[in-house]
């Protein structure tokens, strides 16, 4: 049996990487050898199958968000530590592939040996449009160089294999599979769920939210914000000064979220760029429709006219006005949750797994 060797800074998170990740160990252990090696602790947010080896090189990753530079050093300072442990590791276990999911990862598998470029399978979680000058170079060095990078949207996945980098196209794993308990979609709650950060735009979100309150002096829908993660104060601080406290609640991530799917009426989204947008197909998982902007670029491949709102990126009256429309008209709520519903409950998780099967059987 081949032997899968998961590389990652931390499963502590409880972002969408980890969540993929988590999925990703707990289908392909059927089918693999699989080890996930971490430098933490080894607590994971999201539930791991048993027969997924769980180990860790103890080197933790400590990152100051304060300033550019501090973050820089703190990457770099991560990768000389972890250069000597890694390397033991690796000559111990000899895993046939190594699955990284970011670039300093890659870039540590790389640093080892050039053998390992013929193992390294990188998966991309961002938007190819939102990296900085920095990481694009890394990208340009990195990707090349892997065995596989492994792409879930399809207009990356093109802009990648036009770069001569070995892409593929293989979409995340749906996380809530099977016939889920459908939202009422009657609870006057519009549900956000993700990191909060500048790329995240959960500011935005709460100005277009502003404008709403400001249309409608007797309005008791609430905003509901699930995260954690540095925007955080500025977030809670901008909600206080405009006085929209009775209207939005912020909600630390918890193990319980699909509740949270369960009880919302629509799903609101405003990042500035993203992969693959996990949390969208998590609320269609539950029949809620997603109103999202046509940011790139994951998005444009889960949301359509039958079962959300696309609106053309940074339109602020255009999201505005589509999402009081949802706000106000509960059958037309109805009609695209249910198109939400059939959608996500119809995804092919067979079919995602069955590739990266094929994929490390070396038929890809």
């Amino acid at each position: 049996m081949k032997k899968i060797l998961i590389y990652v800074d931390s499963m502590n998170p409880s972002g969408g990487i980890e969540r993929v990740i988590a999925n990703l160990s707990n289908q392909w252990i059927n089918h693999f050898d699989i080890t996930l090696l971490v430098k933490d602790d080894k607590n994971s947010f999201y539930p791991l199958d048993k027969k997924v080896k769980y180990c860790t090189i103890n080197c933790p990753l400590k990152i100051n968000f304060t300033s550019r530079f501090l973050r820089g050093y703190g990457f770099l300072k991560s990768i000389i530590q972890s250069q000597y442990k890694l390397k033991i590791y690796l000559k111990k276990e000899k895993p046939d592939y190594i699955y990284t999911s970011n670039i300093i990862n890659s870039l540590e598998i790389l640093m080892q040996s050039r053998e390992y470029s013929k193992k390294l399978v990188i998966s991309e979680h961002g938007s190819f449009y939102g990296y900085n000058s920095v990481y694009t170079r890394l990208k340009k060095y990195i990707y090349p160089r892997a065995y596989k990078l492994s792409v879930p949207t399809k207009m990356d996945t093109g802009i990648y294999t036009k770069c001569g980098y070995p892409a593929v196209y293989i979409p995340h794993l749906s996380t809530f599979t099977g016939a889920n308990e459908q939202s009422k979609l009657k609870n006057k709650i519009v549900l956000n769920v993700g990191r909060l950060t500048s790329d995240k735009q959960q500011l935005k979100l709460l100005q277009l939210w502003k404008k709403i309150l400001e249309n409608n002096s007797t309005f008791d829908w609430k905003l509901q914000i699930v995260g954690k993660g540095e925007e955080e104060e500025n977030l809670k601080n901008y909600v206080i000064n405009n006085h929209m406290s009775n209207n939005v609640e912020f909600i630390r991530p918890t193990e319980n979220i699909h509740e949270y799917f369960k009880n919302a009426s629509i799903f609101a989204f405003t990042s500035r760029n993203e992969g693959f947008g996990m949390v969208l197909l998590e609320a269609m998982s539950f029949g809620v429709p997603c109103i999202s902007f046509d940011c790139p670029s994951g998005p444009r491949d889960l949301i359509t006219d039958e079962n959300g709102f696309l609106i053309e990126n940074n339109n602020a009256d255009k999201f505005v006005e589509k999402l009081e429309l949802l706000i106000e008209n509960y059958e037309l709520r109805k009609n695209k949750g249910q198109k939400a519903y059939e959608m996500a409950n119809n995804w092919d998780n067979e079919a995602i797994v069955k590739a990266w099967v094929d994929l490390f059987r070396g038929e890809v």
